[in-house]
């Protein structure tokens, strides 16, 4: 679409110059000339964006579809001016809408890509969430989202975004191409509807410590703590919301439900760069064997290299506390859905993430939600039924991570509890 999203001022150049060089020709003939070599590249565009548009399901393809079929007809039908002036039309139309925005990975301005400038607020975000950690010493820190999802949810603020800066009557301004006014509106709207809030507290208690005797062996110990969690609130407000604040109009809120609806959520996430297509059922040969509904989250045991709950730290000797199972393994590796359920977050649009990086939830039967950590990538998107061994994701280092390996935690009606409580060698 690079191409295509440039070739409207190329066009009225191609078009002086046949001007000049038909004089004293036929000016009909130099016209249909002109029109026919503007529906090709267009045509070649529109293809272009019917690929990218095909992604997002039948209602998208039936757009591109339609499109086609439209240029085909014009071009039979009408006269060539006619042709040129709907064509340069539409695409100058399709790229100023707010559906522009799918496509400001392909054109820069300043040197600017949308990715670029999602990543660097997103430094700025979870920089302000550093702080509040530095200034508040914790033992545990907890992040709660006003939504359960614990990171920015960008196709949101971009969708917001995308209606605001196109649809602003005469100040509009298009959203294929990025620059430092650009990002500052943007920058607004991303705090608009990401409010940070935290509290801290500290209480005594008595808690299971794992520890090693002489031998190595594992001990398991009563021992009293003093205990300060830092919990950080994340309040996400929702593009409906916003639309209000904003006084949005009628068709505005129109183009706002069109951007958000399910089928474009895979676009959203390859726009923003954490989603791949993947997928399909891997067996898993882990010693790992489930009880109940369970079954090892990866294709092999790999190595457990940090287990939930409280033990001592064998850097710095003091009690902490980890909320899930580290599990580690390479680069790349499928990473299994551990039994059938609804996804209910997939985050493939904020490599933080929450400190999770990009994730994966997924709730089973009603009592139990299995999340998955630091991916790379991931390959579902929210609401998507999956299976027992499906993949869902592949192993990265996203997210608070110092290293390949997946965060495997297991939730039973609402509260973490020990992975490894529902698995045996």
């Amino acid at each position: 679409m690079r191409d295509g999203a440039h070739r409207s001022s190329a066009f009225f150049k191609r078009g002086h110059e046949i001007a000049e060089a038909s004089k004293g020709a036929s000016q009909k003939q130099a016209a249909r000339q002109f029109a026919r070599q503007t529906v090709q590249a267009t045509v070649q565009a529109a293809r272009s964006a019917g690929r990218l548009l095909a992604q997002a399901g039948q209602t998208a393809a039936r757009m591109a579809s339609a499109v086609l079929s439209w240029l085909g007809a014009a071009l039979a039908a009408a006269s060539p001016v006619l042709v040129l002036v709907l064509i340069v039309g539409m695409v100058g139309v399709f790229l100023a809408s707010p559906f522009g925005v799918f496509f400001s990975n392909e054109t820069t301005q300043d040197g600017m890509l949308m990715r670029q400038a999602t990543a660097e607020l997103n430094e700025e975000y979870y920089a302000r969430i550093g702080q509040i950690e530095q200034a508040n010493p914790h033992d545990i820190l907890e992040i709660e989202a006003s939504d359960g999802v614990s990171a920015i949810r960008w196709e949101d603020v971009l969708s917001v975004y995308a209606v605001k800066v196109t649809t602003d009557g005469v100040n509009g301004i298009d959203v294929v191409t990025m620059d430092e006014q650009k990002k500052e509106i943007l920058r607004g709207v991303m705090w608009d509807m990401n409010q940070i809030t935290y509290r801290s507290v500290t209480v005594k208690k008595e808690v299971e410590v794992v520890t090693e005797d002489e031998d190595g062996n594992e001990v398991v110990e009563m021992q009293e703590i003093e205990e300060t969690t830092l919990t950080i609130y994340l309040h996400h407000t929702t593009p409906e919301q916003m639309a209000a604040a904003y006084g949005f109009t009628e068709q505005q809120n129109e183009h706002l439900a069109l951007l958000r609806h399910e089928e474009y959520s895979v676009m959203w996430a390859s726009l923003l760069g954490g989603f791949t297509h993947g997928g399909g059922m891997i067996g898993s040969d882990a010693d790992w064997v489930g009880t109940g509904i369970f079954a090892w989250p990866l294709p092999q045991s790999f190595t457990i290299t940090s287990q939930f709950g409280y033990r001592t730290d064998p850097f710095t000797g003091e009690i902490s506390y980890h909320s899930g199972t580290d599990i580690a393994a390479p680069y790349g590796t499928p990473v299994l859905a551990a039994a059938g359920g609804t996804v209910t977050v997939a985050n493939a649009t904020d490599p933080w993430g929450g400190s999770y990086g990009y994730y994966v939830k997924i709730q089973h039967d009603g009592t139990f939600d299995t999340l998955y950590a630091h991916c790379s990538s991931i390959c579902v998107t929210p609401g998507q039924q999956v299976r027992q061994g499906e993949v869902i994701g592949y192993v990265g280092s996203t997210g608070n991570s110092t290293g390949n390996h997946l965060h495997f935690e297991v939730w039973e009606d609402g509260q973490r509890q020990n992975a490894m409580d529902l698995f045996k060698l």
